[in-house]
C-alpha cells in the first residue's frame, strides 16, 4: 500500500515538473471608436501588429503620467483648452531647441564680436591666485592643468587609450573654439608633430601657453613619453613634440 502511494506521489511530481510555466500573456478584447480603429489600421498597414501597438501605447501613457506633478502643472497652466497635447508638446520642444540654438549663437557672436574666451573654473581660480601671489605666478597656473578634463570630455575615451594624434587634434579643435587662438596648424612626420599656434595677443600670452602645453605633453599622466621644444613670439607659438615611446602597462 505504501509503495503504491509513493508511486502515485512520484508520478504527480513528474507531471508537475513537465508542466510548462503559465504564460503571462493575456488576451484583451475591447470596443474602440471608429477614430481609434482608423489609427490602429493606419499603423497596422505599416507592419505594426495590434499587440505591439497596444503595448507601446500603454507604455507611453504610463511614462506620460509618471512625469513629475510640477510638469503636469505647467502643461495645465499653459496649454490652451482648444489645443491638443501633441501640438503643445511640439511647441515646447521647438522652443527648447530654439533656446539652445540661441545660446550657441550668442557664444559665437560673443567670441567673434567681443573677442571673448572660454575659461575653465580651475584655470580662472589659478589666475586669481596668481594675481595675489605674483612670484612664479605663471608656473603655478600650469600645475592645475585642466587640459586633461577637456580632452577626456571631448574624446570620450580614457586617457590611457588616447594617442598623441587624438590629443593634438582635440587641442587643435577646442582651443580655437574657446577663442584662445584663431588657428592652430599641425603637421606630422613619423613620430614628430609640429604645432603653430596663432593669436592676436602678445608675447606674454605666448609664453604662458608655451609653458602650459610643455607641461601637458611632458606629464607623467600621459600614456606616452615625449620631448617638447618650443618658442614664444609676439603672436605665434612654435612647438615641436617628439613622441619618444609608449609607456608599458
Amino acid at each position: 500500500m505504501g509503495k503504491e502511494n509513493n508511486q502515485d506521489s512520484d508520478d504527480k511530481e513528474k507531471k508537475d515538473e513537465s508542466k510548462e510555466p503559465e504564460s503571462k500573456e493575456k488576451s484583451i478584447f475591447v470596443k474602440v471608436s471608429d477614430e481609434t480603429r482608423e489609427i490602429i489600421d493606419k499603423y497596422k498597414d505599416e507592419g505594426v501588429t495590434i499587440s505591439n501597438f497596444i503595448q507601446n501605447s500603454i507604455k507611453m501613457y504610463d511614462e506620460y503620467h509618471s512625469m513629475a506633478p510640477e510638469i503636469h502643472g505647467i502643461i495645465t497652466k499653459y496649454k490652451r483648452e482648444d489645443e491638443s497635447l501633441v501640438s503643445f508638446l511640439e511647441k515646447a520642444i521647438k522652443y527648447y531647441g530654439d533656446q539652445k540654438s540661441l545660446d550657441r549663437d550668442l557664444w559665437v557672436r560673443a567670441r567673434d564680436e567681443m573677442k571673448m574666451m572660454l575659461i575653465g573654473k580651475t584655470t580662472f581660480n589659478q589666475l586669481i591666485a596668481a594675481a595675489e601671489a605674483p612670484l612664479d605666478a605663471r608656473e603655478k597656473a600650469y600645475k592645475k592643468n585642466v587640459a586633461f578634463d577637456l580632452i577626456l570630455w571631448y574624446t570620450g575615451k580614457p586617457l590611457k587609450n588616447l594617442t598623441p594624434t587624438e590629443i593634438i587634434k582635440t587641442i587643435q579643435k577646442m582651443w580655437v573654439v574657446a577663442n584662445y587662438f584663431y588657428a592652430i596648424d599641425v603637421t606630422q612626420e613619423n613620430d614628430e608633430f609640429y604645432l603653430l599656434f596663432k593669436h592676436r595677443q602678445d608675447r606674454r600670452f605666448s609664453e604662458y601657453w608655451l609653458g602650459y602645453f610643455t607641461r601637458l605633453f611632458t606629464s607623467e599622466d600621459l600614456p606616452f613619453k615625449s620631448i617638447v621644444e618650443g618658442q614664444a613670439f609676439d603672436e605665434t607659438i612654435s612647438i615641436t613634440i617628439k613622441v619618444a615611446y609608449e609607456k608599458k602597462e
